[in-house]
């Protein structure tokens, strides 16, 4: 028993210990980014911007207009390249287009639902072992993808 009673702690320990480091090796989406990137991309003033979910992620909003960061982490066993990957095929039964693009990091694509023309663009982008996604909504698709080219080109540079 007294055995046992020691363990616990040291476990309890080792796993607080493991979550901060996953904690601090989450990078912080908002500082990627300034403000003033983001309200000029949208055409309009924007907040400061403020995590959401964890601190890789990051939103902006602005009036009628909005932009997210979203900075991959392995997830269920999956790096952010297997992801990227994963996710360059599209998906839901051919309901995501998955369009590449060149000239942002090493490789990037656009995504969106199909048949849509306001649901809201991402665009994905691996630089290195990393990945992000810029997302940016209250625009239709021909004009939301040149300004998520800019924010993206903005972030890569920062990885």
């Amino acid at each position: 028993m007294r055995r046992m009673i020691l363990t616990v702690p040291i476990i309890a320990g080792m796993l607080l210990s493991s979550a901060a480091r996953s904690n601090a090796a989450d990078p912080a989406a908002c500082a990627v980014l300034t403000p003033a990137q983001v309200s000029t991309a949208l055409g309009v003033s924007i907040d400061k911007g403020e995590p959401i979910s964890r601190p890789g992620t990051c939103q902006w909003i602005g009036k009628g207009r909005f932009a997210t960061l979203t900075i991959a982490v392995t997830r269920a066993g999956k790096t952010p390249v297997d992801q990227f990957n994963e996710g360059k095929k599209g998906g839901l039964g051919g309901a995501v287009t998955a369009e590449p693009l060149s000239g942002v990091g090493d490789d990037a694509y656009y995504v969106f639902f199909s048949g849509t023309n306001r649901a809201g663009l991402g665009l994905v982008v691996k630089k290195g072992t990393s990945e992000f996604e810029v997302r940016v909504y209250g625009f239709d698709l021909d004009k939301a993808k040149p300004i998520a080219k800019t924010l993206a080109q903005e972030a890569a540079g920062k990885f």
